[in-house]
């Protein structure tokens, strides 16, 4: 087993990457590590921090830059990136490839916060957004180990360890497979996926509802060296009853109570008027309230229903993409490698035709002594 090295030390000191970024492993089984979601949210956010302070053509060069960076610790030039590649969200990407793109952000960035920023401002799509506001905070936070598997498919593993109103306590761990591509930087490249992950979920209050963010305790941490990241994440809840159903109630529970006092004075004439009228508007605050439970019961299992229909419909979509835009990764890579080998293969035809015209001509010459080496001193004089 490598000796971990301390958090100083990054996984850039390694130098080139030993892994490929992206297509498939040497098995022919596809790189799934890393979502690309999760890489375009860096690359933009990257952007907009650096063209925020310095203007939009500044930000346009810093993605350049990071390519450039990127693509000098990629050994095989098949495999070389772009910007607009590393914005394409369907592309998947090796958990290495994330570690060396995420030191870099920090570095271009000037910000050693970068990836806490970045992922509470940029891992919750509007689609994300949208589809989660039926969810309370509570129910979203349960749903943890199954939104974590689309961004890191493989990679990494998500329990849920406790979730109740304002509180949920979740847990991440590596699986060996990253852990091999870490090697002995894994406390800092943990970190990054630390610092990312907990920012994410802790926004998914603000994000969702419109409430405030998440606070956020670390129980435990793998950069610490600890075998997973532990969180508790506490918010303040927000209730929202749909006035609609409030004034349908109490029009409802009004004339009950008004049914129950008529029928009361026509049954009981001898009972009192404040008993009567207490007792109808007991019966009216029963209706009232029982009304509100039960329409908020039905409002949350249709949209429950409905939102599940729609995940798992959008889900399907997103995977059979994603399949698709694999698929276009491995052919985009062996069309490369063709192209870089053609270009090899006609560079070695242009050096052999000549090699073959010196040798005809040094022959020629030689049959006649005088006008030995004409030919030479004409291509030099050239």
């Amino acid at each position: 087993m490598n000796r971990l090295l301390p958090l100083e030390h990054r996984i850039l000191e390694k130098g080139l990457m030993e892994h490929r970024p992206f297509g498939a492993w040497p098995n022919g089984e596809k790189i799934r590590d890393v979502s690309g979601v999760v890489i375009r949210a860096n690359v933009e956010y990257l952007e907009e921090l650096v063209g925020a302070r310095h203007g939009p053509e500044a930000g346009s060069r810093v993605v350049e830059e990071l390519c450039r960076l990127l693509n000098e610790r990629i050994p095989d030039p098949a495999y070389h990136v772009s910007p607009a590649f590393l914005k394409n969200i369907w592309h998947s990407y090796s958990y290495e490839f994330a570690a060396f793109l995420g030191e870099l952000c920090l570095i271009l960035s000037g910000d050693p916060d970068f990836q806490f920023v970045m992922a509470s401002e940029k891992f919750l799509p509007p689609v994300i957004q949208a589809l989660g506001r039926p969810f309370s905070v509570a129910q979203i936070y349960r749903m943890f180990p199954h939104f974590g598997a689309k961004f890191a498919k493989g990679s990494l593993t998500f329990e849920v360890m406790h979730v109740e109103e304002g509180l949920a306590v979740l847990r991440m761990r590596l699986t060996d497979h990253v852990v091999q591509q870490f090697g002995p930087y894994r406390k800092a490249c943990a970190r990054l996926i630390c610092q990312a992950s907990k920012a994410g979920l802790a926004a998914v209050p603000r994000h969702i509802h419109g409430l405030e963010s998440a606070t956020i305790a670390d129980r435990l941490c793998l950069a610490d060296g600890a075998e997973c990241c532990e969180w508790e994440f506490r918010w303040q809840s927000g209730t929202h009853v749909d006035r609609r159903i409030t004034a349908f109630a109490g029009v409802a529970g009004l004339g009950c109570g008004a049914l129950m006092c008529g029928y009361l004075s026509f049954r009981f004439p001898t009972l009192a008027l404040p008993d009567r009228l207490g007792l109808a508007l007991l019966t009216a605050a029963a209706i009232w309230l029982a009304g509100i439970g039960w329409s908020a019961r039905r409002s949350a299992g249709l949209h429950d229903r409905l939102i599940r229909e729609q995940l798992h419909a959008q889900e399907q979509k997103h995977e059979d993409l994603r399949e698709a835009y694999l698929e276009q990764e491995l052919t985009a890579v062996e069309l490369k490698r063709i192209a870089m080998q053609k270009a090899e293969l006609y560079e070695e035809l242009g050096r052999a035709f000549e090699g073959f015209v010196r040798a005809s001509i040094t022959a020629i010459e030689s049959r006649d002594p005088a006008t030995s080496g004409h030919s030479t001193r004409v291509a030099a004089l050239s």
